[in-house]
């Protein structure tokens, strides 16, 4: 599975959710929240009586509106936000309200105003720069960055370096996200953190260094899923696959709260048929087919890695059972569909273990499987006749025999390939090695001297320098 061919946005779900952030405590806040439940009847006058306790206390009042907000009351919410404006001009706590409330009533060009109103009246509070980061970060996702570059300057202790990696991840920039992870201590990140910057590195490609944050990342959080997660996909593609295993066993028998994902599914498998262990692999996507949490869709290739495995440990009826069921899930048949089958009983038949008698039987299948094939889609006529060629020589039989089931595909093969236009290089040395073999077949089969002397007059056509083809020419 080739990284480039996966949904990003589905393995950044699975892979670096975040955690959800930890909110500070507001006492006034949950006084005010707590009388306007109560129901009482003079509510809103105890409220302000509460309010005129700090009058020109620009946060607290914010927080009586806050209040109000949070029960989506945005008329008495916008007038705390202006008492608090009134308090205290150089405060950005009202003006922050009011973007809130402009963002709770989907107004985003007014709550850009107001975010944009408390970093002017208080350069040195993040709050008003966070919230317009955050506005702006899908639409615009520089001019989010621009405006914490700018708090950068009044406050240079600030995480902006954080912030704008979380900022360009969300908004797929993944080079840029990466560029502002690497400024970062990973002591001074959270699990989330650290686990979105091994993401972004493993999306695009930089597996080493993936690797090796998910891997301080697991030293700090062993039961992290992410970064066993991670150190599972990773160590795959390196192709370490002993590695990949361990990290895959820890992803499902030793993280909390895992999800396992059809990503998890499909890695471990992978990994553990990289290892040598088909038999392991099918457990494994035996789960997946269970899954309630895979879908259908994701399922349908899982039975031919199945069958493919049950080919590796040579248990042939197993593999065409499993290919039979992820044949049947394709409402339309194709011929790589259709071949499918051709190349189980062409494998079986190449296979060492597969018995003498059981060879014969396989090949006499796939031939006749090929033979139709090169019927109903001629455009593979070549393909076929080359397949077909090559099978004999997997029988258990002497090589005049083999040679003779093969020649006549031979000649098929070199009959279209000599009158293909355009023939890469590649094409002609296939072309060749087939009147080479054809000349053979002439001479130990057919006894045809003729003939084979013709063929061997094309090779020299071809290649004037052809050994084979000028010593059958030299023949009396």
């Amino acid at each position: 599975m080739k990284i480039k061919h996966i949904l990003v946005g589905a393995l950044l779900t699975f892979i670096a959710a975040p955690t959800i952030a930890q909110v500070e405590k507001d006492e006034v806040k949950d006084q005010v929240i707590a009388i306007i439940k109560s129901g009482a009847s003079d509510k809103d006058k105890q409220i302000s009586t509460l309010a005129k306790e700090f009058k020109k206390d620009a946060a607290k009042l914010a927080s009586v509106g806050k209040a109000y907000l949070a029960e989506k009351d945005y008329e008495n919410a916008k007038k705390y936000a202006a008492m608090a404006v009134k308090a205290n001009g150089k405060s950005a706590e009202g003006y922050i309200l009011l973007g809130n409330i402009a963002v709770a009533q989907d107004d985003a060009g007014e709550a850009a105003t107001q975010f944009q109103q408390a970093m002017y009246a208080d350069p040195k509070n993040p709050n008003g720069y966070r919230r317009y980061a955050q506005m702006m970060s899908k639409a615009s996702p520089q001019d989010a960055v621009n405006a914490l570059e700018t708090l950068r300057q009044q406050r240079p202790d600030y995480p902006v370096d954080l912030i704008a990696a979380e900022i360009y991840s969300d908004a797929g920039k993944m080079d840029l996200a990466i560029k502002y992870y690497d400024k970062v201590n990973i002591n001074d990140m959270k699990d989330y953190q650290i686990s979105d910057y091994a993401t972004n590195l493993f999306l695009s490609q930089n597996f080493d260094k993936s690797l090796s944050i998910a891997t301080q990342g697991h030293n700090k959080f062993a039961r992290n899923a992410s970064f066993n997660r991670l150190m599972m996909f990773n160590n795959t593609e390196k192709k370490d696959f002993d590695a990949a295993i361990a990290a895959g066993d820890r992803l499902f028998n030793a993280s909390d709260s895992a999800k396992i994902s059809s990503f998890d599914y499909g890695y471990y498998g992978r990994a553990l048929e990289g290892a040598g262990k088909p038999q392991e692999a099918i457990g494994i996507y035996e789960q997946m087919l269970k899954a309630d949490n895979v879908k259908a869709d994701e399922k349908l290739e899982v039975n031919k890695k199945i069958s493919d495995c049950y080919k590796k440990v040579s248990d042939y009826a197993k593999a065409e059972e499993y290919l039979n069921k992820y044949i049947q899930a394709h409402p339309q048949s194709s011929f790589s569909l259709e071949e499918s089958v051709a190349e189980l009983y062409a494998d079986q038949l190449a296979d060492d273990k597969t018995p003498a008698a059981q060879k014969q039987a396989a090949y006499d299948k796939a031939d006749a499987l090929y033979a139709a094939l090169g019927q109903k889609y001629p455009d593979n006529a070549a393909y076929v006749a080359n397949k077909r060629a090559q099978m004999p020589f997997s029988l258990a039989i002497d090589q005049k025999a083999q040679l003779k089931l093969a020649g006549p595909h031979y000649i098929e093969f070199a009959n279209i390939m000599a009158a293909k236009s355009g023939r890469s290089a590649g094409e002609t040395k296939m072309l060749i090695n087939a009147y080479n073999a054809a000349t053979a077949y002439y001479v130990h089969v057919a006894d045809n001297m003729e003939k084979a002397k013709e063929v061997a007059a094309k090779v020299i056509e071809i290649d004037p320098e052809n050994e084979n083809a000028k010593a059958i020419l030299s023949l009396k």
